[in-house]
């Protein structure tokens, strides 16, 4: 599975919909920004930044601890459910990203792009 890049000129929105597009019950949460047309160059803390690569087997708190190291916001992992959204928590943190993906679709996750469209 090919790394999603997390490059300065991209909006949340674009980021997200590349994720999704990976992981469909899933998306990121920028702590902190809830303008999803902003770039990721705009919302990140940090302007000089390492690389960040993903793949399906890296584990949630691995993901999430290493975007705030490279880029000095916070992500969450995310689904939704019934309209209301539920973020990672301590004992997803050992999941990898796809199966932090199925444990979304086996609690009634819903497959965001196709149930929230209107959020990206």
């Amino acid at each position: 599975m090919a790394d999603i890049k997390f490059t300065g000129n991209k909006t949340l929105a674009t980021i997200n919909k590349e994720w999704m597009a990976k992981y469909p019950y899933v998306f990121i949460r920028f702590v902190g920004c809830m303008d999803m047309k902003a770039t990721h160059a705009s919302v990140r803390t940090k302007k000089e930044v390492a690389d960040l690569s993903t793949n399906a087997g890296m584990n949630v708190g691995t993901f999430e601890t290493r975007h705030k190291d490279a880029f000095g916001i916070e992500a969450e992992l995310c689904y939704a459910k019934n309209g209301k959204q539920y973020r990672s928590i301590g004992e997803h943190n050992s999941l990898s990203l796809n199966e932090f993906n199925d444990y979304a679709k086996s609690k009634g996750g819903s497959e965001i792009l196709k149930t929230h469209p209107e959020w990206f």
